[in-house]
């Protein structure tokens, strides 16, 4: 992955996450041992809410709008639902 993504691309994208509905927060994080891997974390109210946003996404990706954001990319490692279990402060 080049630094478009972290730089640009992720931006735009961010943004366009933001606007749907029953989005709650957006995180990005960058390896401490591989520059090049980044990791988008994304919190919904429900796993509805997450599903319909990865379809709208999917569509949006499609367009040349976003031909930057996906030409960033050079593997997609994982992309999949999760629900929080325990947590610990």
């Amino acid at each position: 992955m080049n630094t478009t993504y972290a730089n640009t691309a992720i931006e735009k994208f961010r943004k366009l996450v933001m606007s749907f509905g029953g989005f709650i927060s957006y995180e990005f994080y960058q390896s401490s041992r591989n520059e090049n891997v980044f990791m988008d974390y994304v919190r919904w109210s429900s796993i509805e809410c997450a599903e319909e946003a990865a379809k709208q996404v999917k569509i949006l990706q499609k367009t040349s709008e976003y031909k930057e954001y996906l030409d960033s990319f050079e593997s997609l490692e994982i992309f999949n639902h999760f629900s929080q279990l325990k947590a610990w402060s």
